[in-house]
């Protein structure tokens, strides 16, 4: 049996966006938690250093690119970087967390974080397809 997806499709694309971002999110949001619990993360510090380097470089490059100084373009690199870190570091706490069954949340609970975050996230979508229409 041959499958074939339509990634043309609007309705495809807004439901796998939207899933993939609900999902990332309900993932920081119990990394978060499992933080916060054990006061730790399992991430190495050297991985966390180097998902920042890579981050900061192609942050610094992409906001020289859009016509920043050099150091507007270090400073948006470095929001950037930390911000990005951040949230990896706490999505793969919390994948860590739920694969070693410590969340001791109820299915209910998890489905519904991620449907809330669905309707967030693809609110969050169309608020920004708005403000950068033409931008780009």
């Amino acid at each position: 049996m041959n499958m074939v997806v339509n990634t043309e499709n609007p309705f495809v694309q807004a439901l796998a966006v939207s899933t993939t971002m609900a999902v990332f999110m309900v993932g920081v949001a119990i990394g978060l938690m499992s933080m916060a619990k054990t006061g730790s993360t399992p991430v190495p510090m050297a991985v966390m250093l180097l998902v920042f380097a890579v981050i900061f470089i192609a942050g610094s490059v992409f906001f020289e690119s859009r016509g920043a100084d050099y150091m507007g373009s270090l400073v948006g690199g470095s929001i950037v970087a930390v911000s990005a870190t951040f949230s990896a570091t706490a999505f793969f706490s919390g994948v860590k967390y739920v694969l070693d069954g410590g969340t001791g949340l109820e299915w209910e609970q998890v489905v519904s974080a991620l449907a809330v975050c669905m309707i967030a996230s693809m609110f969050l979508i169309r608020v920004l397809q708005h403000k950068f229409k033409g931008a780009f």
